[in-house]
């Protein structure tokens, strides 16, 4: 039988309990005499736990894993461990048996921190709950998907003279060579880049329409769907597989809150689909992002090492924690609230503020020891740098409860409106996973959408009480 349905999604203390035994079994199984075996180990036992805790989540209702705690676990996990569960060899001959337990053992912390702080979330709004009930009309969601989309490419037109052929044509060329990329500290052209963030609204908007597309004319869904498309090209042709994969995120979301429940058999199409094509992207999107997606159709493919062709690469995230453990504290002093700090000041832009710190006393990369390269290390590896274990567990535990927070608006009797605006959150809870620089940045669509929508809903009302004025009158 059927449970019924939640007013909101929730994890459930059975499946917090299955995923903590997952994290506690992880250890136990950790035999292996290599870097390579000890993280498959851990790959092994937090996945058993994850998949446990999903399966006892999923008995409740199908849209109860539709939460931003279980994304933001889902991302750690594909970041650290997941590309573990392959073989990776190689990755015997970049840290050593003693740096790799420790960060291990912090990646664990951080887990636990995501589990336990979902049910640690303080009262929800009822100001913000009320708005998300607001309606809006089947226009008005094509108004904000249309402002959306082009104030997303604005920037990037502006930077090839309008040129749409020519912005295309840039899509496809290798990674950081493209005119509207961002300078290091920024300038008055970087506070627009800012704005094209709302190019990340498109995808939800996308999801609700295709759930209600009784609702929309066939040329609106031509629009939609063809428009959907350059976006999803965008992001994939960038390179940048976090982008891509946060569209793909936020529209599932959109589309399983929005759509009518009794179409489960559609809704667990499309969230294969976008499994697949997760899957998919995060292969190809490294065979071209250095050369470009023109150079990969033209039939360029990077050399690899025989041993590596059957691997499964993701980003050693893992091997970046290694190796920052092995710094912090023995060689350098943890850099305490630093990374909080710009990470909350980062929004602010420099042609707003020209005295803003220009970053870290000491980068990731100068603490791992290299040069000319952009190294992630997941939230985890900030944490440590901060505050060591006690700093990756608060952390963790500060994104868990931010998460559960969230959850708390996914009301089924919101809006369509409403299921926008809490679709466009999961941006900020999958991509602060890998980095806490990027939070307070990743916020700022979902502010947009509320915005937008509050604007949109103030000109209706404006317009019923002129049309009530005059047939009074």
């Amino acid at each position: 039988m059927t449970a019924p349905l939640q007013a909101t999604p929730a994890p459930q203390p059975r499946a917090t309990l299955a995923l903590l035994g997952g994290i506690a079994l992880a250890p136990l199984l950790a035999t292996g005499q290599t870097p390579a075996e000890l993280a498959h180990a851990y790959a092994v036992g937090v996945g058993l736990g994850i998949v446990g805790s999903l399966w006892l989540d999923y008995r409740r209702n199908l849209r109860n894993l539709v939460r931003a705690d279980l994304m933001a676990i889902a991302a750690l996990y594909f970041l650290t461990l997941f590309e573990f569960l392959f073989p990776q060899v190689e990755f015997n001959d970049l840290v050593s048996l003693e740096e790799t337990m420790p960060a291990l053992n912090a990646c664990l912390l951080g887990f636990a921190g995501l589990a336990i702080g979902r049910h640690l979330t303080p009262r929800p709004s009822l100001d913000l709950q009320r708005t998300l009930r607001g309606d809006l009309k089947p226009g008005a969601f094509l108004t904000i998907y249309t402002i959306c989309l082009v104030g997303g490419c604005f920037h990037m037109l502006m930077a090839v003279d309008f040129n749409f052929m020519e912005m295309i044509h840039y899509f496809m060329t290798p990674r950081f060579t493209q005119p509207w990329g961002r300078g290091k500290f920024g300038d008055w052209k970087a506070l627009v880049g800012e704005l094209g963030m709302v190019l990340y609204l498109v995808p939800p908007v996308a999801g609700i329409i295709f759930a209600t597309r009784g609702s929309y004319s066939m040329s609106q869904k031509i629009y939609v769907t063809v428009t959907f498309g350059f976006t999803l090209f965008y992001g994939f042709t960038s390179g940048t597989r976090n982008i891509f994969i946060t569209y793909l995120a936020t529209f599932l979301v959109a589309y399983a809150f929005a759509t009518d429940p009794r179409r489960k058999r559609e809704l667990i199409a499309v969230g294969a689909t976008v499994a697949a094509l997760t899957l998919y992207a995060t292969v190809t999107m490294l065979e071209f992002r250095n050369a470009g997606f023109e150079s990969w159709l033209a039939g360029y493919r990077e050399e690899k090492a025989e041993k590596n062709e059957a691997n499964f690469f993701v980003d050693y995230n893992l091997y970046v924690v290694a190796k920052l453990v092995a710094v912090f504290p023995e060689k350098h002093d943890y850099l305490g609230l630093q990374i909080p700090y710009l990470a909350v000041i980062r929004p602010i832009p420099r042609a707003l503020w020209s005295g803003k710190p220009e970053g870290m006393t000491l980068s990731i990369e100068e603490a791992v020891g290299v040069e000319g390269l952009t190294l992630a290390s997941s939230f985890v590896g900030e944490a440590y740098m901060s505050g060591g274990l006690l700093g990756v567990l608060i952390t963790g535990l500060f994104f868990g409860g931010i998460n559960g927070w969230w959850n708390r608006f996914g009301r089924l009797d919101n809006s369509a409106f409403g299921h926008l605006v809490f679709a466009s959150g999961f941006f900020a809870a999958v991509i602060s996973m890998r980095s806490m620089f990027v939070f307070t940045t990743a916020i700022l669509p979902t502010i947009a959408a509320l915005v937008l929508g509050n604007w949109l809903t103030t000109k209706r009302r404006a317009r019923q009480v002129s049309a009530d004025d005059e047939i009074q009158s």
